[in-house]
């Protein structure tokens, strides 16, 4: 029988540690690679409707699209092969506030960002997909950066990541999840957030 001190040196031992975690990332990796032979027709088809889209978008005038500017889309390496593509788009906002005390309205300028990471999930059938959307104060330089409280000044409105059956991502969530990026509903108003959200994991 062994000793503690034995037992613990050896679960402890950063070498071992390092080839657990390989191993899990190899297992994985391996698990998306499957995942992905048995869903690539589906998950190829609705990101291509989506880029498609996001063109769309991105061609008509200045004027239609001026609250947003464009919708970014792209793929990008990840180390489990799960061919991750990130879609994202961003607002400026124009808060007013009164201060009582030098009678006059000032004006608060935030940026309100969302973003998309779709990838191939590890468990069979199904695609990973985090939403992110965040709202940043915008500090010009004539500003007193020291009055602003930044637990307040940046806000994380929402952040999860669901796993949602391929089948699901057909044109009209494709459809829905553009409406969120070009702002034209918020998070809770937005079909395919909504769904997302039932589905977080």
């Amino acid at each position: 029988m062994s000793h503690w001190l034995d037992e613990e040196e050896q679960r402890n031992n950063p070498e071992r540690k390092a080839a657990e975690k390989a191993n899990l990332a190899n297992r994985k990796k391996q698990e998306v690679s499957e995942n992905y032979a048995q869903i690539a027709v589906s998950f190829n088809a609705f990101l291509e409707e989506l880029y498609n889209l996001t063109e769309r978008v991105n061609k008509l005038p200045m004027e239609t699209r001026s609250a947003f500017g464009k919708i970014d889309g792209r793929s990008k390496d990840s180390h489990l092969n799960n061919h991750l593509n990130i879609f994202s788009s961003s607002r400026r906002i124009s808060r007013s506030s009164f201060l009582e005390f030098l009678s006059f309205f000032r004006s608060t300028r935030y940026k309100n960002t969302r973003v998309a990471y779709i990838y191939v999930s590890s468990k069979p059938g199904l695609v990973d997909i985090e939403i992110k959307e965040l709202l940043f104060l915008r500090i010009s330089r004539k500003d007193d950066k020291s009055a602003i409280d930044p637990d307040k000044a940046n806000q994380k409105l929402t952040h999860f990541i669901s796993s949602v059956p391929v089948e699901m991502l057909n044109r009209d969530f494709a459809l829905s999840l553009i409406d969120w990026f070009a702002f034209k509903c918020e998070s809770g108003d937005c079909k395919a957030i909504s769904y997302l959200k039932k589905m977080e994991v």
